[in-house]
């Protein structure tokens, strides 16, 4: 396949679908995956004065967010319009050379090997959240899994970002990011009040770390505040610093949560697979909560996370702004269009995926891993602009699935509507709604 972007003149025009737009607002996962049924994997869409593509195929993929990927930066209306009034100039969000410089000054704070110092916080954490599941259990009543899994990754990225300063905030941070993502367009006032309450609580902090350090802290916060550039030896500032807080708060969340709520929601239509899950925790922790040292051994465990990421991978869309005229398999891309690649449609290709709306964990043994292209799974992206906390984020999910299994048997509450809702991420409309029984 041909991604040479050395001859544009040659270059052929994508085919274009004109209209789309109440498909678009209403469910664009499901509008962009009828556009690759209907198109295949190169189409032309309108969503922006900007011309707009979507490339549905794991080489065009390497090639927008890997090999030549400089060509592609995060410049989108998304960023520029929502994602930047809430993290500013964050990793989230930024482009070169700052986002390089960032990068290169946090990255170690995520290496697998700092990363076990959160395994105890987030076990903690989930005995909490499996706590107010036994009383809605005690009581046969239904709860939502999928804001029990907001408040508990939440409380696990609070807990990393600051230590437990944050207890008492959480709940109203929640609402903040809540009320951000929900409506989605900064210049309502609801999303600037929701952004203000963030903004105080977290320059309070970083305030009273400033006057009153602690040696024994330890958080991710404190990392950050005495991290240094290699080249100037100085700190970051306190709006710097706040806009990597504010990232890592947004994606380390929400994200998560959603995969976690997915996750429950096809555990609770496969039993086949839960008792699989049960007779691996059977053998590995024997009933016990797990640790760092078991999570080579959850090998099923990590099958079942792997495939709920491809069927609802909560960064469902990744969009790109071309900075100069490209070629893709001898389509023409000009400057300043829209690049769009959907994992949620990526993880659906049936030439990768055989069966692709069949939840099948087995898709993810290593065989069967090293055979399919590299780029045709990407639940965290790819490339230098890879979802820095991807290991934070499964690390979270091999803790949170055991426990609960352990403890619960959780059942969909019948007749209950469970519609997906592409928003930043993919959320379930209404909620998942279940009931628990003690195992």
């Amino acid at each position: 396949m041909n991604t040479n972007p050395n001859n544009v003149s040659d270059a052929r025009k994508a085919p274009f679908f004109s209209g789309g737009e109440r498909e678009m607002v209403r469910a664009p996962h499901r509008f962009f995956l009828q556009l690759t049924r209907d198109y295949g994997d190169v189409v032309q869409y309108r969503a922006t004065p900007e011309p707009a593509f979507l490339f549905n195929h794991p080489e065009f993929v390497k090639h927008i967010l890997v090999s030549n990927g400089r060509n592609y930066n995060k410049e989108t209306h998304l960023n520029k319009h929502m994602l930047q009034a809430v993290t500013g100039q964050g990793l989230l969000t930024s482009e070169n050379p700052l986002w390089r410089k960032q990068r290169r000054l946090i990255q170690p704070f995520f290496h697998r090997s700092y990363l076990a110092n959160f395994a105890d916080l987030m076990t903690t954490a989930t005995h909490e959240m499996l706590a107010r599941v036994a009383g809605y259990a005690a009581q046969n009543a239904p709860f939502d899994i999928a804001n029990e899994m907001m408040t508990l990754t939440l409380n696990i990225v609070s807990r990393a970002l600051f230590g437990y300063d944050m207890d008492k905030q959480a709940e109203i941070i929640g609402e903040a990011v809540n009320t951000m993502i929900e409506i989605g367009k900064p210049k309502r006032p609801r999303f600037q009040e929701a952004l203000v309450v963030l903004d105080k609580i977290v320059f309070e902090l970083i305030q009273q770390r400033r006057e009153r350090p602690s040696p024994n802290q330890n958080d991710l916060l404190d990392l950050l505040m005495q991290a240094r550039y290699e080249d100037s030896g100085e700190g970051m500032s306190d709006q710097q610093i706040r806009d990597e807080v504010m990232s890592l708060l947004i994606a380390g969340h929400e994200t998560t949560a959603n995969t976690l709520g997915w996750l429950w929601y096809l555990l609770a239509q496969h039993p086949a697979v839960v008792e699989k899950v049960g007779a691996e925790l059977d053998v590995v922790l024997n009933g016990r909560s797990p640790t760092v040292a078991d999570f080579p051994n959850l090998v099923y465990c990590d099958k079942v996370i792997k495939e709920s990421m491809r069927l609802y991978p909560s960064a469902w869309s990744i969009s790109r702004h071309a900075v100069a005229d490209d070629e893709i398999d001898g389509y023409e891309i000009p400057a300043g269009a829209i690049v769009a690649v959907s994992p949620y449609t990526l993880h659906r290709h049936p030439e990768f995926w055989p069966e692709p709306e069949a939840f099948d964990p087995e898709r993810f043994t290593p065989e069967q891993e090293a055979a399919r292209h590299r780029y045709a799974y990407i639940p965290f992206g790819a490339g230098a602009r890879k979802c820095i906390g991807d290991q934070f984020a499964l690390m979270e999910s091999i803790i949170i699935l055991p426990m609960t299994l352990q403890r619960f048997h959780l059942q969909l509450v019948p007749d209950h509507s469970i519609e997906e809702h592409a928003l930043v991420t993919l959320r379930a409309r209404h909620g998942i709604l279940m009931t628990a029984t003690p195992r």
